[in-house]
C-alpha cells in the first residue's frame, strides 16, 4: 500500500483513540490533538521502522506517548509563574470524559501516577494485549503486568477510601470493575 494512503487510513481509524491517549497525558484537548498530528507526521517519516505492518496501533501509541512526554517537558520549561497556585476548573473535556466513562473509575484512574494509569487505559479501554501495551510503553512484558496489577490495586484502594478527585468531587465505590481479563 502506498504510504500516503496508509497514513490516511491510520488517521481515519486511530485518530480519536490516539487523542484519548494523548489527553490522559497533557489534559488539554487542543494540545492532545496537536500531539497526535505531530505523531502522524513522525509516523509518516518513519513508517519504514514499523515491523508489524498489520498491527500499527501499538507503534502509533508509542510515538504519541513520546510526543506527549516531550510536550510536557517543554511546557514545564516555558512556565513562567511556577509559584502561583493553579486554580483547577473542570474543562469541557473533563466533563465529557467523566460522562463517557464511569465517573468514579475515571476519577480514580486519573488520580494514578502515569506509570500505573497508562497500562490500565491501554489494557482496559484500548483493548491492547499485554505485549502490545509493553511495546507501546517501551517496557518489558513483566513490567507491564506488574504495573497493571499495581495500578489495579492502587485504584481499588483509592475507590474504597472514598477520596475526592482533583475537582473536589468525591467518589466512593467498593469495586473498580477492573479485573484481569
Amino acid at each position: 500500500m502506498e504510504i500516503d494512503k496508509q497514513l490516511k487510513e491510520w488517521m481515519e481509524h486511530y485518530y480519536d483513540r490516539l487523542c484519548y491517549v494523548a489527553y490522559t497525558y497533557v489534559r488539554d484537548r487542543s494540545r492532545a490533538e496537536d500531539v497526535v498530528q505531530e505523531a502522524f507526521v513522525n509516523a509518516y517519516l518513519k513508517v519504514r521502522q514499523l515491523k508489524e505492518t498489520d498491527r500499527p496501533y501499538p507503534w502509533l501509541v508509542r510515538i504519541v506517548i513520546n510526543h506527549c512526554l516531550n510536550t510536557i517537558r517543554n511546557h514545564k520549561r516555558e512556565k513562567l509563574a511556577e509559584h502561583v497556585p493553579e486554580i483547577r476548573i473542570a474543562s469541557s473535556e473533563d466533563v465529557y470524559m467523566r460522562q463517557s466513562r464511569d465517573k468514579e473509575v475515571y476519577a480514580g484512574i486519573m488520580g494514578l501516577a502515569d506509570k500505573f494509569r497508562m497500562p490500565i487505559i491501554l489494557y482496559y479501554f484500548e483493548d491492547m494485549s499485554v505485549k502490545e501495551m509493553a511495546y507501546a510503553l517501551g517496557i518489558g512484558e513483566g513490567a507491564a503486568k506488574t504495573r497493571l496489577a499495581r495500578g489495579r490495586k492502587q485504584l481499588e484502594n483509592l475507590l474504597r477510601r472514598g477520596d475526592s478527585d482533583e475537582c473536589g468531587e468525591s467518589y466512593s465505590s467498593g469495586k473498580t470493575g477492573l479485573s484481569p481479563r
